[in-house]
């Protein structure tokens, strides 16, 4: 089975939107909590008008799928949160194993999802 839903809107960081899912450590302590980062990842992509939402299933790692809501016709894109090999800081990852930010800057993570989810326009 796979479980859907929004994110926690208010959510600036994985330590804030670990609440919303269950109890944790507060600020300041590591993140360990790969779905609480993807929440966190969803509501800065809704508030720049995407779409994003976390699948869950029960045999896979967690993931958030993302598409430009000004392009049905898209693919769109999932990514996951997990930490990095060598440091095992935490990292937001395209589906591809490219990595695109620490969870510690969710608002540079988007960004950057976006820009490269984006069509590009031809020259």
């Amino acid at each position: 089975m796979t479980y859907l839903w929004e994110p926690h809107h208010g959510a600036a960081s994985a330590e804030e939107a670990r609440p919303a899912r269950q109890a944790g450590p507060g600020p300041g302590t590591p993140v360990r909590d790969g779905l609480a980062c993807l929440d966190v990842l969803a509501a800065q992509l809704h508030a720049r008008g995407w779409t994003a939402y976390v699948t869950a299933p029960a045999d896979r790692l967690a993931s958030l799928f993302v598409q430009d809501p000004h392009d049905e016709g898209a693919d769109g894109g999932h990514i996951v949160a997990a930490p990095g090999s060598t440091t095992g800081d935490w990292w937001y990852w395209f589906s591809w194993a490219e990595r695109i930010a620490p969870v510690h800057a969710p608002g540079a993570a988007a960004d950057a999802v976006i820009s490269a989810l984006q069509p590009r326009e031809l020259s």
